[in-house]
């Protein structure tokens, strides 16, 4: 009887799994299209995921460890059932392979069950409970059925209850493991996951790289968007991505905003993103609330706007503006999804398309339009703090070893002590260096992170068309944020 039923349960979920696959494909393909290299990508996955994703997941060794068990069990576990269960290939040696994985799969379960006996607070909550008893199910069903098929057990044993217990047990754990990998449930995350490693929109980040520069907008694209209005205005496979939470909270515990206080969670805003492009509300959202907004008042849809100036949408302006970009959060996502991204995305939006930049944005853009620094400071006093140091300027020397970037420190008594210094130590080190002088503008790191992304690709050609006037083989800076636009960031526009 179990010889029966077992093939009829496995493909009839396989079946279900596939075209629940492909629903959600075409889901994400409403996002704007992106170029990826399928075939490439699809062949580049395994080690992406044995490998890269595997390096951030060991920073836990608990789970590193419990999810080498869980999963590896499960998918060897998985290949073996449709082998000798769904094409009746009953091999003593197969069988006992299946019978170790399944023994794999339910020691890692175990594991998985005992860390949500009493789960940090950073775990979402809800159908991630019942988890663990799916996978210890699913284990202990496949291993009982395949017992007979070890020769271990005879091939009538137990008869028709336990081949009727070991159906329920079986259905159980592949409906929630096979069908609910692609319908949606704890297990989505290792089907979008996988594509999301294959498809990345950032493969730059793979076999060791690193990528934390801003994707620069096409300006001069009259068919782009100017930011992400609504979920559809995500190329598909940062939709894809968002899929792929597993909801971990690993970015919600780094996350300095939500330790603040700030009204601003980065998994709940994966969340919602995936919720938008679904189409309902937050109500059944299992985590941390964003601090001081509660849930079932937001909702949205694929062609909505995800931020309402006027009322409640799928996000509050205040969650954007939360953020500090400081890519904690995607350092320590262990799948790899970029957050980062997606905020600055939707307050380029804010900023280009609706002039809503809060508190003192909008007065630092403007400023940043008339004078060329952050502050509203005249550009000519640039250098006032170096007026005793005799500062070489590039435009005199024409080549130096070093070019010294002051940044916007030059405009702030506390910084020009530490720029006065650096100087002082270039000199007495006899290190062969120049700045600019009045020749440098900001570097514009602030406009593109308050969304203004015109107003830095205008400052950043600048700058890039003034640094190729001149021969210089290393760019020092005292400020970090000057460093990393001009190091991450340039490179992009030409420079």
């Amino acid at each position: 009887m179990l010889n029966t039923i077992l093939p009829i349960l496995l493909f009839a979920a396989l079946a279900l799994a596939v075209i629940g696959a492909a629903k959600r494909f075409l889901m994400w393909r409403r996002g704007r299209p992106a170029k990826v290299d399928w075939i490439g990508g699809l062949l580049k996955m395994p080690r992406r995921y044995l490998v890269d994703l595997h390096h951030v997941v060991e920073r836990d060794k608990y789970m590193s460890k419990t999810h080498v068990a869980a999963a590896g069990g499960f998918v060897l576990a998985a290949v073996l059932a449709i082998v000798v269960h769904g094409f009746g290939l009953h091999n003593r040696i197969l069988g006992f392979a299946l019978l170790a994985a399944t023994v794999l799969m339910f020691t890692g379960a175990l594991f998985v069950a005992k860390r949500r006996l009493n789960p940090p607070s950073r775990l979402s909550k809800g159908p991630w409970m019942r988890l663990p008893k799916s996978l210890l199910v699913f284990a202990a069903s496949f291993f009982i059925a395949t017992l007979p098929v070890a020769g271990i057990l005879p091939p009538d044993f137990g008869g028709w209850v336990l081949a009727v217990i070991l159906a329920v047990g079986v259905a159980w754990g592949v409906s929630e493991l096979f069908f609910g990998m692609t319908w949606g449930g704890p297990m989505k995350h290792a089907f979008a996951g996988a594509l999301h490693l294959a498809w990345h929109r950032r493969s730059e980040r793979f076999g060791g790289g690193r990528s934390t520069g801003l994707k620069a907008l096409d300006l001069n694209d009259p068919k782009a968007p100017l930011g992400v209005e609504k979920p559809t205005d995500f190329t598909w496979n940062q939709l894809l991505g968002f899929d792929a939470c597993v909801q971990c909270g690993k970015c919600e515990a780094m996350c300095p905003a939500f330790a603040a206080g700030q009204p601003l969670n980065p998994k709940k805003l994966i969340q919602d993103m995936v919720i938008g492009l679904a189409g309902g509300n937050d109500a059944n959202f299992a985590g941390s609330p964003y601090p001081g907004k509660p849930l079932g008042e937001h909702s949205g849809g694929p062609h909505q706007p995800i931020v309402s100036l006027q009322g409640k949408a799928l996000v509050d302006a205040d969650t954007l503006w939360s953020c500090t970009t400081c890519r904690a959060c995607v350092e320590e996502c262990p799948m790899m999804i970029e957050h980062v991204d997606a905020i600055v995305d939707m307050r380029r939006h804010l900023t280009l398309e609706k002039g809503s930049t809060p508190n003192k944005g909008a007065e630092v853009l403007e400023n940043l339009i008339a004078t060329d620094n952050p502050g509203g400071f005249a550009p000519g006093g640039r250098l006032n703090w170096a007026a005793d140091l005799n500062l070489p300027l590039m435009a005199d020397k024409g080549s130096a070893e070093v070019l010294f970037w002051v940044g916007d420190g030059a405009f702030d008594m506390r910084n020009q002590r530490t720029l006065r210094a650096f100087v002082k130590i270039l000199k007495a080190s006899g290190v062969d260096f120049a700045v600019l002088g009045l020749e440098e503008r900001d570097s514009g790191d602030v406009a593109r992170r308050l969304g203004d992304e015109a107003t830095f690709q205008q400052l950043a050609k600048r700058n890039i068309a003034t640094l190729n006037k001149y021969q210089f083989k290393t760019i020092v800076s005292c400020d970090p944020h000057s460093f990393h636009v001009l190091k991450n960031e340039y490179g992009a526009l030409g420079g």
